[in-house]
Parts: C-alpha cells; structure tokens; sequence
C-alpha cells in the first residue's frame, strides 16, 4: 500500500510541476512562437555544413565559364600596351601603332606596323609586344574557323 501511495504522490507532484511550467511559458510569455521558434546564426550552420564542403582551394579557384556576356566582352575588347610613348595594339589580326600625347592615344594617327623592314632587336620587341597583347587567350582568333 505504501508504494502505492507514493507512486500517486510523485504523479501528482509530477502533474502540478509540469502544469506550472506550462503556465510559466506559454500563459505568461504570450509569444507561442517564441517558444517553438529555433533560432539559427550563420556560423551554427557553417559548423554543420563545413564536413560536407569541399577544400577551400577548390571553392577558391578561378572557373572559367564560357558565357554570352564573356564571349561578348572577349570580342569587343581590346588590349592596348604602351611602351617608349606609343601605343600597340592588335585587332582583326592586324598590329597597329600610335603615340601618346597627354596620357591620349592618337587613334586618328594610327598606323599599321610594317614588319618586313625592321631589323632584329625591333622584330624582338616586336614579337614580345604580341605576346604581351595574346597573353592569357585560348584562342587569338588566328584560326581559319574550321574545328
């Protein structure tokens, strides 16, 4: 009998404690979600998430994406060197030059660069001059269109 009794003594001890924190959270608080709400920061998920991230070299590499707006930019753009005063640059496969004047390049006194008579140190620099103005492209749109 006695087992009995405090079994309903601790149920009904049970029953008012749980009561009164019920009351204490919800009746007084009057915010429902707050009491539901699970809150979440930004670096609590990035804990959980970072084992299942690759290596941060992989997410920090360069990805070269061939899109519309790159092609675009890559056809209509042009690169200008400038060395001793005079401004080199190629377009449609053709190498031109023009002086500097003021920070300005002359475009209207452009011409096109005549190879055939330049002797070795120009045909260098030259050569260093179009592999300054091709660096970094795939393609220099030499080819003949056919893949």
């Amino acid at each position: 009998m006695q087992y009995f009794l405090g079994s309903l003594i601790s149920i009904f001890i049970f029953y008012i404690i749980s009561k009164a924190m019920v009351y204490k959270y919800v009746v007084l608080n009057k915010d429902k979600d707050s009491f539901f709400k699970i809150k979440y920061s930004q670096s609590h998920i990035h804990s959980i998430v970072s084992p299942l991230l690759p290596p941060s070299e992989i997410l920090n590499a360069k990805i070269n994406k061939k899109t519309q707006a790159s092609v675009h930019i890559k056809k209509n753009r042009v690169k200008v060197l400038i060395i001793d005063g005079k401004a080199y640059w190629k377009k449609d496969n053709v190498l031109y030059v023009a002086d500097v004047v003021n920070d300005e390049i002359e475009r209207d006194l452009a011409t096109v660069v005549d190879i055939m008579g330049m002797d070795k140190v120009e045909l260098d620099k030259m050569l260093f001059i179009v592999d300054q103005l091709t660096e970094g492209d795939e393609n220099d749109s030499g080819s003949t269109g056919k893949q």
